[in-house]
């Protein structure tokens, strides 16, 4: 009798460890659903997830500091939405305020985790990127951002085996060499302009770089890298918003960025998941999705348009940055405008040839990239 009691204790407690394997949790004797410490938990366990998730934020935040912020540059103006919740104060901005930045990327991620559609892996990774963020906040100016971005590039281009990613992509040595010379115009400044336009709720170019500006020497660039795309159901933050379709590497899928970081030297390759990106490889990772949106591009161009590709993008520069963007929110569109651009011999700007929800990202990432150079010359 106590060998079979010992044996039931035991297959008891075999079964409640494997509850931390990734299973479906099973209903107690009690008729309640047992907790399970697992990414892959059932409905009704969602709800008290967010709400473990919020108390962690909030406990989290609760460790740092207010400070006192100047917001001489855009004193006067009225903001609201994203441009508030990322400054900390809303309506008429004053000259200086007291703000928690901690705060506010709880709040901000508190509420996108709040959402009725949210995916599992938003919920469970909720905390780490204000984590990362109190670690090492990063405060630095714009210029020494934008040197960050081309720092990244330069380490790509520099470690990057052209040969079997061309191959992988199934690129002609025509479209190769055409692919190579693009993307090698790339800078710095294109990359966080790019940014900008996913991350900046307006057009307003000026102002957001005197925001971005406030954020990176006030809060800094661990904070620009932390904040949740809002309305976007899926795990996807920072300055770039990238989710698992511009960045997946987990041995199921190979995903945009990735499948060029494969063709990296190992020392230079980035995580497969932008959950676990640090520092400037949010910059590296934006270049390799570059350079995967461009591949994508020469690979279907037809004769016509490919013979126009390389002198429409010499002609401005700027064209480089609006596709990067618009292919960064919609590929298909994207290399569809472009192509439709490129048959008409790209004697103007692509903006006006940009489909359907692409068309305010074109003027959007002009204004961007033209307040960028003014003030980083």
């Amino acid at each position: 009798m106590h060998k079979f009691f010992v044996l039931i204790i035991s297959f008891l407690f075999l079964g409640l460890t494997a509850c931390s394997k990734k299973e479906e949790p099973k209903n107690s004797p009690t008729g309640k659903t047992a907790m399970v410490p697992s990414t892959q938990t059932a409905n009704g366990d969602i709800a008290v997830k967010k709400e473990m998730q919020k108390e962690k934020l909030e406990d989290s935040a609760s460790q740092a500091a207010d400070q006192k912020v100047n917001f001489s540059t855009i004193s006067g103006r009225k903001l609201g939405g994203l441009y508030a919740d990322m400054l900390g104060v809303s309506g008429t901005i004053p000259t200086s305020a007291t703000v928690n930045f901690a705060e506010n990327l709880a709040d901000m991620w508190a509420r996108k985790i709040n959402r009725k559609k949210i995916s599992d892996a938003s919920v469970d990774n909720a905390h780490t990127p204000l984590s990362v963020f109190l670690e090492n906040p990063k405060k630095i100016n714009l210029k020494k951002f934008v040197s960050e971005a081309d720092a990244e590039i330069t380490l790509v281009n520099k470690n990057i085996r052209w040969s079997s990613m061309c191959k992988s992509y199934k690129l002609a040595e025509v479209e190769c060499k055409m692919l190579k010379t693009i993307v090698l115009d790339i800078r710095g400044v294109d990359l966080i302009a790019y940014g900008m336009t996913e991350l900046m709720p307006s057009a307003e170019g000026d102002l957001n770089v005197k925001i971005l500006n406030i954020l990176l020497q006030n809060a800094g660039s661990n904070y620009i890298m932390a904040v949740p795309a809002m309305y976007d159901q899926m795990l996807s933050f920072g300055l770039y918003q990238f989710t698992s379709y511009a960045l997946r590497d987990d041995g199921k899928k190979l995903e945009g960025a990735s499948r060029v970081n494969k063709h990296l030297q190992k020392s230079a390759q980035i995580p497969g998941s932008v959950i676990k990106l640090r520092n400037g490889e949010n910059h590296r990772a934006a270049y390799l999705f570059a350079i995967h949106n461009f591949a994508l591009l020469c690979k279907q161009t037809n004769a016509k348009e490919f013979a126009v590709l390389r002198l429409a993008t010499k002609r401005k520069p700027g064209d480089l940055v609006t596709f990067m963007a618009t292919a960064h929110h919609a590929p298909g569109l994207a290399i569809k405008s472009a192509r439709v651009w490129l048959q008409k011999g790209a004697k103007e700007d692509l903006n006006p040839y940009l489909i359907g929800r692409l068309k305010p990202y074109g003027k959007k990432t002009d204004a961007n990239l033209a307040a960028l150079e003014r003030v980083i010359k």
